[in-house]
C-alpha cells in the first residue's frame, strides 16, 4: 500500500463548464462529460452529480433538482361525499388484508446492530438521531464503501444503499472510498476514489486517490450526508 499522507484542506478542482450545452442537456463538473436531454440519470458514469442550465442567464443547478416533477394539484374537497348505501343484509366475513408491497423509496425499518466483540476494528454508521445504526467490521485488507448497483455490477463491501431513502443515498458515489489495512502494523487508512461526491475526514475535505491514516474516533462524512466513525470496539 502506498505511504499515507497527511490531511490536506485543498480539494480537487472541478472541470470548467462547457461553452455549449444541448437544450435540456447536462454536464459533469468533475470530468466535463456532456450528456444530451435523453440522459435520465442525475449522476455521471464517474459517480458525480450532474449539472444543467435552468435559466436563460446560463446558471446551472443539480440535474435532479432541475428535472423535479411539478407539485401535484390540490384536491378540492368542497364537494360533499355521497351518502352511504344502506344494506340490511348480514355482514360478510372480512377478508384478511393483503400485505402491501414495500415502497422502493422508503427503506425498511432496521434493527440496530449489536456492537462487535472487543478489539474489532470497525466503521460505525450513524443515523439521523446521531445514534449508532450499524457496525461494519473491517475484516479485509481492502473494503469498498458505496451503494449497490446490480445492473452495473457494483457490489461494495460496505453497502449503504439499504439504510437510506433514494434522495439521500444518491448523494454518495456507487464506489465512494476504500478502507485499507496494513497487516504488518495492523493500521488502517481511508482512500477516497476518483469521482466521489465529496469526502470529509473530521473537519477537512480530502482528495481522491490519496491515503489518509485512520485513528480511533476519526469521523468520515460522505457526500455531506452520511456519517461514519472509525472505532476499535
Amino acid at each position: 500500500m502506498p505511504a499515507a499522507t497527511e490531511l490536506k484542506s485543498s480539494q480537487v478542482a472541478l472541470a470548467t463548464a462547457p461553452k455549449e450545452l444541448p437544450p435540456g442537456g447536462s454536464y459533469c463538473p468533475s470530468c466535463a462529460t456532456v450528456f444530451g436531454p435523453d440522459h435520465v440519470d442525475a449522476f455521471c458514469d464517474c459517480g458525480t452529480w450532474l449539472l444543467k442550465i435552468i435559466s436563460g442567464d446560463g446558471s446551472f443547478a443539480d440535474a435532479a433538482v432541475a428535472d423535479a416533477p411539478p407539485m401535484a394539484p390540490i384536491m378540492d374537497d368542497s364537494i360533499p361525499p355521497m351518502a352511504p348505501f344502506m344494506d340490511d343484509s348480514p355482514p360478510m366475513p372480512t377478508p384478511a388484508e393483503p400485505e402491501r408491497a414495500d415502497d422502493p423509496d422508503t427503506p425498511a425499518v432496521k434493527v440496530r446492530s449489536v456492537k462487535p466483540p472487543s478489539g474489532t476494528p470497525c466503521l460505525v454508521l450513524y443515523g439521523p438521531d446521531k445514534q449508532p445504526l450499524q457496525y461494519f467490521a473491517l475484516t479485509k485488507d481492502a473494503m469498498t464503501i458505496g451503494r449497490l448497483d446490480a445492473v452495473a455490477g457494483i457490489f461494495p463491501d460496505i453497502d449503504l444503499d439499504e439504510w437510506f431513502d433514494r434522495p439521500t443515498i444518491r448523494k454518495i458515489s456507487r464506489q465512494h472510498a476504500i478502507i485499507l489495512r496494513t497487516r504488518a502494523t495492523n493500521t488502517f487508512a481511508l482512500r477516497p476514489l476518483a469521482g466521489n461526491t465529496g469526502t470529509q475526514l473530521d473537519a477537512q475535505m480530502v482528495q481522491a486517490q490519496e491515503d489518509y491514516p485512520l485513528k480511533p474516533g476519526h469521523r468520515i462524512i460522505l457526500g455531506g450526508v452520511i456519517r461514519l466513525k472509525f472505532e476499535i470496539a
